[in-house]
């Protein structure tokens, strides 16, 4: 089925069991701001979606970094466990899907609270506290998606160690209606499966919302996809709240953002095995601010690229 994010003029009816009602109209919400210095505006915003997105991984032991000759290596320590205990952990994002009438934006939550900031008028103290948080975020989603952008297609940006790329492709997705169903966040979801960068998706999505947008680029069902999990269950989306919007759909300006292909860029991320600091030459980067947490910690190159550095594996969301 194409997938065209489009919403109907339509109110969502619920029952008396469901934990909340959203009446989506054509008319966008009055937003604070049509354009903030840094930014472009995509679209105007109905609805957000906060997910919880869970990804099933292991423990690999501790982080260190050196330079060889004029490349840097980023080497993880294997996992000192005693015998019996599981060195299987659960890595915990909090995402946001924005949608409107024409266009659906999907991003980590702290660069969407970033924005909603800088159009809220937010002081400098408040946008640099925000910023911190950023780049400190250890569990962040990098991947921004546009879908229907333009119409008919995917546009993301990422980044890919020491810079940021951009690709689009089509937003088609082949799905097959199951029979199952379930209640995800109060609304009343049916089944539907697809196949996706070699990965098999399973989604609960709900027509009681007429937007055929959804996590990450799953979307163009006949309502908003409300969860997905792959086949093996290592990533998993859910939502936890649905609620008016408060920021439209907005793109970060980026001089430096280069355009690429998915399939090379999806091939070199997954070459670089999730540390895509390793072997980057030395010359490319000028200037380099390391920041620690308890989950090892975050690297900021040329202060512009922050790249994300866990004692967990990764595991990347397509495989091909």
């Amino acid at each position: 089925m194409a997938g065209v994010v489009s919403l109907l003029a339509a109110c969502v009816a619920a029952t008396a069991q469901e934990v909340s009602v959203v009446s989506v109209t054509a008319k966008p919400m009055e937003q604070t701001k049509a354009q903030a210095p840094g930014y472009d505006k995509i679209g105007d915003a109905l609805y957000e979606v906060i997910y919880e997105y869970n990804v099933k991984t292991k423990a690999t032991g501790q982080l260190s970094a050196s330079s060889e000759g004029n490349v840097i290596k980023v080497q993880t320590g294997k996992a000192e466990m005693t015998e019996g205990e599981d060195d299987g952990v659960t890595d915990t994002y909090t995402t946001i899907l924005q949608f409107g009438p024409g266009q659906a934006r999907f991003l980590d939550y702290l660069a969407y609270r970033m924005d909603s900031l800088v159009f809220a008028g937010a002081t400098d103290e408040s946008l640099s506290k925000a910023s911190k948080e950023v780049d400190r975020s250890a569990f962040y989603f990098d991947p921004v998606v546009f879908q229907n952008l333009p119409e008919g297609s995917l546009t993301v940006d990422d980044v890919l160690v020491p810079g940021t790329f951009s690709y689009s492709e089509d937003m088609a997705l082949e799905w097959a209606f199951g029979d199952g169903q379930k209640e995800v966040c109060g609304y009343p979801c049916q089944e539907a499966k697809a196949s996706y960068g070699g990965r098999e998706w399973t989604v609960w999505f709900t027509p009681s919302v007429p937007a055929n947008a959804g996590p990450w680029k799953l979307c163009g069902l006949p309502g908003l996809i409300m969860e997905a999990q792959d086949a093996e269950g290592i990533h998993h989306f859910t939502a936890t709240s649905l609620r008016k919007a408060g920021c439209p759909i907005v793109r970060v300006q980026d001089a430096g953002r280069d355009k690429t292909q998915r399939d090379r860029f999806i091939q070199r991320k997954n070459a670089a095995g999730g540390n895509s600091l390793n072997n980057v030459p030395t010359e490319s980067i000028s200037t380099i601010s390391v920041f620690k947490n308890d989950n090892g910690g975050t690297i900021k190159i040329n202060g512009r690229v922050t790249v994300r550095m866990t004692n967990h594996t990764w595991i990347p969301l397509e495989l091909k």
